[in-house]
């Protein structure tokens, strides 16, 4: 009886020197293991994201794919799931489709374009301040390191922007005319081109239209037509024939590879499609 009296107080002894030293399973900070979901709108949003949170403790995810548009798009029944789990959803406002899935998630941010198009780098950086700031708000335990990620991101972009320019001004085409959707009048202006003209979505345009921005073609020498792949990639191929210029499609939401790697896609689509004149 002694031995087995012995033998219980000294495990009784270990498990207490166990809990006292941190033995326990448990974290010692309660807040160490938990991964905060994030649901954004489109990958824009997501990736912003991505770039100013400390990774491993986010997760982050969009509902729209890409080469889709946020006018067309069908919501599912996993992107429902997906926001109603989500402790912070971030949305653009006037997404239509995030109306109808949103409700009965967690928090939710609604961004303000202010009439900008994100991809353009300038408005991306405008928009990369605006989510750090509202992010610090949401999460302040984490806004010295969403400062500092968010100045890292910043060097990036500009650095990345900077070169692309370079090739555009090196290829000769710095202040050439083009015609474009309005989609893309703000990425193209911001890589140069002056923008003799602009169409919305084809769905809207008339023939009278057409004529008349094939008559503006003509007069001011435009050296390329532009589409937006989400509004229609095909919107401006008539006008492109008509003129006798290339067409080109860019994106208007970066694709799985980020928002610079999609930024130089675009403008390597603007210089391959010139080359072919």
């Amino acid at each position: 009886m002694r031995i087995k009296a012995a033998l219980f107080f000294a495990v009784v002894i270990i498990a207490l020197a166990c809990l006292s030293a941190g033995c326990s399973d448990k974290p010692k900070d309660g807040n160490a293991e938990i991964v905060r979901g994030i649901v954004a709108s489109d990958t824009i949003l997501s990736g912003m994201i991505a770039s100013l949170l400390p990774p491993h403790r986010y997760s982050i995810e969009a509902i729209l794919p890409p080469g889709q548009c946020p006018g067309h798009y069908d919501v599912k029944l996993s992107d429902i799931e997906k926001m109603q789990k989500a402790d912070l959803i971030v949305s653009f406002k006037g997404m239509p489709f995030m109306s109808k899935a949103a409700s009965g998630g967690g928090a939710q941010l609604l961004v303000e374009t202010e009439g900008r198009n994100w991809m353009a780098p300038g408005s991306y950086l405008y928009g990369l301040d605006l989510i750090a700031d509202r992010l610090s708000r949401y999460f302040p335990e984490d806004k010295d390191k969403i400062m500092s990620r968010k100045e890292e991101a910043i060097h990036r972009v500009k650095a990345d922007a900077n070169s692309l320019i370079q090739r555009i001004k090196q290829a000769g085409l710095f202040g050439k005319p083009v015609i474009v959707s309005s989609m893309q009048k703000e990425p193209l202006e911001w890589m140069g081109f002056r923008v003799a003209g602009e169409y919305g979505r084809p769905e809207a345009m008339s023939t009278r239209e057409v004529i008349h921005l094939s008559k503006i073609g003509r007069e001011r020498h435009v050296v390329l037509v532009v589409d937006n792949l989400q509004s229609g990639p095909n919107a401006g191929a008539g006008i492109a024939e008509t003129l006798g210029v290339p067409h080109v499609v860019l994106t208007n939401f970066p694709s799985e590879k980020g928002y610079l790697a999609t930024l130089k896609e675009n403008v390597d689509a603007v210089l391959a499609g010139a080359m072919r004149k």
